[in-house]
């Protein structure tokens, strides 16, 4: 395999990105309040720019940076724009954001709600969807990590996923959220410039017409802007991202970080920035086919593009925008999953009266169990760094509209709500190995639809009021 930066440089460049994160991480450490807000929350009092920071550079993920690529050079053009829908998810979730931020302003999980709005049943079977997406998500940040430096310097698999993983752990251990909103601002900036930048000089050196040319000569069908799998692509993944940002605790924890004017702002903000990414990202993909660059690993892509077209300047670019997209994500769903694991878990089902000391324990014990379970699953490399994520599919589609509905609506019917989650998952997994991994949460989210608005038209519940969520969660919160 063709090498673009030498192993020693890519260790160096690693090491030093590592070293700034760990000496922050352990900077802002010191100053946490020892109290579970500030070092889950934030303090509860992020205003705009960091708000909108952290919503990006959470949403910018090993997935958009090294998949999107793949989806371009497998799918075609309509992935690119169906990858990009992503951001549509973020804008959608905007005022749904402001409604839990005024509804449930004392909340600390996602998992609150549910149990509050739906019961017990409901809850558990939400905590098992929830613990499925984050397992997966890790996943593909892990292969990433392995991927990334293996497809740059021919490091071996195993060093780059056990760097990524053994950082953003030690890391998030330190800093918690506050650490990682401070660092989110400026690997968000990283980002964003870097990936301008690599765009801006690819079609200097290949015009938009050549790279057209190319691919029609090589693979017309990537340019089908009516490609049958592209379309229910396209629906497929504005779906899975919606059930992504909607039911999981990333997004939940960030609104109860934020000051609740900003709370809308940012997740609009946000999700208009974000779209140009898998955009730029995936269009990459084009030079590929068009300059017939032979990539060993779909997943590739993005890195031998970038490294090939500008030689090891686009090498080390590459390096620093994935890696940052990485830690970043990585430190995210680390803070996410354990908070909602211990929240929901060690402190609802089994000691209320848990201190705050105890919960940022807790917290930080899960952190390193979350890692140990990912670095385990991905040692045996996964062929597909989508593929994975797109296996929890059918379970994240099913929490659309548990959660759009009951925020909104207070006669939602609990049984119903429980059969169609059920239902959603179970059809949803049949769907992805019979027909397609894409058609997981198109079925997944229909059938959800379907079952919740039956049920509730024909029998609501009359007997929750709104007025509840914010009193049982302080209840409890304050045992």
């Amino acid at each position: 395999m063709e090498v673009f930066i030498s192993a020693p440089l890519a260790l160096v460049i690693v090491g030093a990105l590592s070293v700034m994160l760990l000496s922050f991480g352990f900077f802002i450490g010191k100053r946490i309040k020892k109290n579970s807000d500030d070092f889950l929350y934030a303090g509860r009092n992020v205003g705009l720019a960091l708000s909108t920071a952290t919503l990006i550079a959470a949403w910018v993920t090993g997935n958009t940076t090294m998949s999107a690529p793949e989806q371009g050079y497998t799918i075609g053009i309509l992935a690119c724009f169906g990858y990009a829908t992503a951001g549509l998810s973020l804008c959608i979730f905007a005022p749904l954001a402001l409604r839990i931020k005024k509804i449930m302003p004392h909340g600390c999980t996602s998992g609150d709600f549910v149990r509050c709005r739906y019961g017990k049943a409901v809850w558990i079977v939400f905590l098992l969807i929830s613990a499925w997406y984050f397992v997966g998500f890790l996943m593909t940040q892990a292969m990433a990590g392995g991927i990334l430096l293996q497809s740059l310097s021919g490091l071996e698999y195993h060093i780059g996923m056990l760097l990524i993983m053994v950082v953003c752990t030690v890391y998030t251990l330190k800093g918690g959220l506050k650490a990682i909103l401070s660092t989110d601002f400026i690997m968000a900036m990283l980002i964003l410039i870097m990936l301008l930048v690599t765009a801006v000089l690819a079609f200097f050196k290949f015009s938009p017409a050549q790279v057209y040319d190319g691919v029609m000569a090589g693979k017309p069908e990537l340019m089908n802007v009516l490609s049958g799998v592209g379309i229910m692509y396209l629906g497929s993944n504005f779906l899975f991202a919606t059930g992504e940002i909607f039911h999981s605790n990333i997004w939940w924890q960030r609104i109860y970080a934020a000051k609740e004017k900003v709370t809308f702002r940012s997740f609009i903000l946000s999700g208009l920035i974000w779209t140009t990414v898998p955009i730029i990202a995936g269009s990459l993909a084009f030079v590929a086919v068009a300059e017939g660059y032979v990539v060993p690993q779909v997943n590739m892509v993005f890195p031998i593009v970038v490294s090939k077209l500008l030689g090891p300047a686009g090498a080390v670019l590459v390096l620093i925008i994935i890696y940052s997209a990485l830690a970043s994500t990585v430190s995210s769903v680390l803070t996410a999953s354990s908070n909602l694991l211990v929240q929901d878990i060690y402190k609802r089902a089994f000691k209320p009266d848990a201190t705050d000391e105890q919960i940022v324990k807790y917290v930080r014990y899960t952190i390193v169990g979350m890692a140990v379970i990912t670095v385990i699953l991905v040692w045996n490399q996964p062929a597909s760094m989508y593929q994975v994520l797109y296996l929890t599919g059918s379970a994240v589609a099913a929490t659309i509209w548990p959660i759009a509905f009951g925020i909104y609506n207070s006669k939602v019917n609990r049984t119903a709500v429980l059969v169609a989650m059920l239902c959603s998952v179970g059809f949803g997994l049949v769907a992805y190995f019979t027909i397609s991994s894409y058609a997981a949460p198109v079925v997944s989210a229909l059938i959800g639809l379907v079952v919740i608005s039956v049920g509730t038209k024909f029998s609501p519940d009359n007997s929750f009021s709104f007025d509840q969520l914010d009193e049982q969660v302080s209840a409890i919160s304050n045992k």
